[in-house]
């Protein structure tokens, strides 16, 4: 079973996105990025493309993962505002990408 609770949201009107902080509490083995990924599309009811998993980070001594997530207005928006090595972890085509 995985839990998911935001621990903070702000939204960002320069990049179009919102930060997110949030807290994942799970049992057994640590959720992969993929997993994670469909998790939060599904509980915040949009679309994964849109979804950007900064950082993950695995509290010591518990099943609870720290995650820091950027939830874009556009699919297109991500493609060009977010850095690439966190597309490139998540296999997103950044062929557009310039800069």
């Amino acid at each position: 079973m995985i839990k998911l609770s935001i621990v903070s949201e702000f939204y960002n009107k320069l990049l179009h996105r919102k930060d997110i902080k949030m807290l994942v509490d799970y049992d057994g083995a640590t959720p992969k990025k993929t997993e994670l990924l469909k998790l939060i599309a599904d509980h915040l009811k949009i679309p994964d493309d849109r979804i950007a998993i900064v950082k993950m980070e695995n509290l010591f001594g518990q099943h609870r993962l720290a995650v820091h997530c950027h939830i874009y207005d556009t699919a297109e928006d991500m493609k060009k505002y977010e850095r690439e090595y966190v597309l490139k972890r998540q296999e997103v085509e950044v062929s557009g990408k310039t800069g």
